[in-house]
Parts: C-alpha cells; structure tokens; sequence
C-alpha cells in the first residue's frame, strides 16, 4: 500500500509501521526496487504505540492489517492522536460477504483450499491457518454497521463505505471528528 500511495500521489511522504522485522526487511527491498528510498519509510511498532507526535498525519491508511491489532481500543486512540483535525482514516479490510451464495464459496475456499494451496507454495503451516482464522473471526466482530459504530465510538465519522469482490472485502473511509 505504501508503494502504491508514493506512485499514486507525487508530493507524498509515507511511512510504514509493522512490527515485525521481517516484514520490514521485505518492505525496504521492495522500496529499494521501486526507486522509492526518497519517498517511503518503514519503522518498527506497534499500532497501539505509535511514535509519531499528536496531529502528525493527514492520512492513515490500514489494508489488510486491523484484524493483527493486538489491542484495538488502544490502537485507534493512538490513530485519532496522530492524525491531523479532520484528518482521515482508510481501512481496507476482510468482511463477510452477506450473499449465501458468495458467502459459501467464501468460506469453502478460505477453509480448504487456501491453507491447502499456502501451506504447499509457502511451507508455512501456521501463517495460513492463522489468516483463514483471523479473517473468520475478525470479519464476524467488525464489519458493516458494527465498523461504523466502532469507528464513531472512536470519534470517527464514516464518510464512505465500499464492499468489494461481493464482500469480501471492504473499505470504509472516515474523518477524524474534533
């Protein structure tokens, strides 16, 4: 996302937060790929702990990773502190799609066959067992009209919502309210 914010809007700075150095070190190889050391940065920690100052950003974007928070009270309190009065938030994020149809399919596909088809390119037993679980369980507590009213305990304003791939994923786009 990072890559792709930095190509897409020319006058950005972005910076990346992950706590794991793995990932990062993939991040920067990527970065460095990309001619795009300039652009983006990638530090180390955690959401509940950001180590930026109040009022730092006018963006914060999330894809893929709100389902890893280890607290997510605490994180979003620290988002709502770093960003900018009227500031904005973009979550992209599994959900649970509400057709039958797809909603089967869905689960079929996420229990039995991915994990099968991961753990055979990847080798990494644990990685997708975890993802087909975090997706399942975080897309049944924080999806939809349960998403928005989360995002506005937190003082969040939801000024966009958009469910892609017939919901399996969706983003939902909010203001910070000052």
């Amino acid at each position: 996302m990072a890559i792709l914010l930095a190509k897409k809007f020319y006058d950005t700075n972005v910076i990346g937060l992950d706590p794991s150095d793995k990932m990062l070190k993939i991040a920067k190889e990527k970065i460095k790929n990309n001619f795009l050391e300039k652009k983006v940065k990638v530090i180390q920690g955690y959401s509940q702990k950001i180590p930026f100052e109040n009022n730092t950003f006018d963006v914060v974007t999330i894809a893929f990773g709100l389902r890893n928070f280890q607290s997510f009270h605490l994180s979003f309190k620290e988002i709502y502190r770093i960003l900018n009065p009227l500031g904005i938030l973009e979550i992209m994020e599994f959900s649970n799609p509400s057709n039958i149809y797809v909603k089967e399919f869905y689960h079929f596909y996420s229990h039995f066959i991915l994990p099968k088809i991961g753990n055979f390119l990847s080798k990494n037993h644990f990685a997708y067992n975890y993802l087909e679980k975090s997706i399942k369980s975080f897309s049944y507590s924080y999806y939809g009209k349960k998403m928005k009213k989360f995002l506005k305990y937190h003082r969040f304003k939801t000024i966009y919502t958009k469910e892609l791939t017939c919901g399996i994923v969706s983003i939902y786009l909010s203001k910070k309210i000052v």
